[in-house]
């Protein structure tokens, strides 16, 4: 079987395949600290290592509501703060990779929505698509391969984080549901009608690979019943929506997500990545909480990796591959987050070894 047989199999068909798939994200300053310290220059990973899963990248990402609005308002050798089109005011570092910190957001309430932003979500524009040329030209090319190809993008709780902040967010929801309702449904309706456009005028890929992260290390963001009443149906629409077009849907998100898992199922997710097992959370108890019906990528502890010990690594990996041969989970070999540089590149491949010698089911 081929990469792009092997994907489907695990994650559109739920079944267990001659062997389980393999695919990796990695920290933004990662491949370039490997390749000071030696690794070939700018190779492509999915190729290099031979991953079953090829994204689209670049595709649509812009999902702002106002697109040309972007400034820089302050900048060290270190960091530099910006604010961008949802009027957050963000720090990012320079020089590695890491999650922006929170200085300040303009939308706070239903009036600053509805005046400046609502209007910007309401219509398709095609500059969210940037270079669609290119777009064009990646899609035939990565489709021409045996590649497992996905498009990507953030999804409602992503959004609304990077728009309100996460106070302003959780406030809402008892204060104002109405505001948060409205904006998961404008937001919703924009991400469908930009998709249409997208797989009517590049194409359909293999799946979705959608982000939408909903936990911290020790527990959601917010509680099951406010994830049920806020955030699940306005899943399931997007999700019914691409299921529509026959293509899987693929769901990553980082923190203690477990609370969340049967809303999950039930809107339709196909696949649930990466499983954080620094959260607590063991792909095998997943598995077994939905009957097998949902297939599962990553668990594996970014912590054993970061020890650059082969022991520790194996203590890590080899127990969860065992779990997930004899349970028959559909499974993608993946760590529970991204690979970052203080992970050595012959650790990595080492895994890889691992994952070669007893990724079969």
């Amino acid at each position: 079987m081929n990469s792009r047989e092997i994907i489907n199999a695990i994650v559109r068909d739920k079944e267990c395949p001659e062997r389980m798939g393999l695919f990796e994200h990695w920290w933004e300053d990662t491949q370039g600290a490997w390749e000071s310290e030696g690794f070939p220059k700018g190779v492509d990973l999915v190729d290099y290592y031979n991953f079953d899963i090829r994204p689209i990248t670049g595709c649509f990402n812009q999902t702002a509501a106002i697109l040309d609005q972007w400034e820089v308002v302050e900048e060290t050798e270190d960091t530099i703060v910006s604010i961008n089109g949802w009027g957050a005011k963000l720090r990012h570092w320079k020089h590695k990779s890491g999650p922006p910190e929170h200085i300040g957001f303009e939308l706070t309430n239903d009036d600053i929505w509805r005046e400046k932003y609502r209007p910007h979500l309401l219509d398709l524009d095609i500059r969210r698509f940037g270079d669609i040329e290119q777009v064009k030209a990646d899609f035939d090319k990565f489709m021409a391969t045996d590649k497992w190809c996905c498009y990507n993008n953030i999804l409602i709780t992503e959004i609304m984080r990077a728009s309100m902040g996460d106070i302003v967010m959780l406030e809402s929801m008892y204060l104002n549901p109405a505001w948060i309702k409205d904006f998961c449904d404008v937001v919703t309706n924009m991400l469908i009608v930009h998709y249409e456009y997208l797989f009517d005028k590049i194409g359909v890929p293999d799946g979705m690979f959608i982000y939408e992260d909903m936990g911290y290390t020790y527990g959601p963001i917010m509680s099951p019943e406010l994830q049920r009443e806020f955030i699940f149906p306005y899943h399931k629409r997007l999700i019914d929506f691409v299921h529509s077009y026959d293509i899987p849907f693929v769901m990553h998100s980082c923190g203690k997500i477990r609370p969340y898992l049967q809303s999950i199922f039930e809107s339709g997710v196909d696949c649930l990545q990466v499983l954080e097992a620094k959260a607590g959370q063991h792909v095998a108890e997943f598995a077994s909480a939905v009957d097998n019906k949902m297939a599962f990528m990553g668990n594996l502890n970014i912590v054993a990796y970061e020890t650059n010990d082969r022991a520790e690594l194996e203590n890590e990996i080899l127990p969860k591959l065992e779990a997930v041969r004899t349970n028959r989970i559909p499974y993608v070999f993946h760590s529970d987050h991204s690979i970052p540089r203080s992970v050595k590149p012959e650790t990595y491949e080492y895994s890889l070894e691992l994952f070669r010698r007893h990724g079969h089911y």
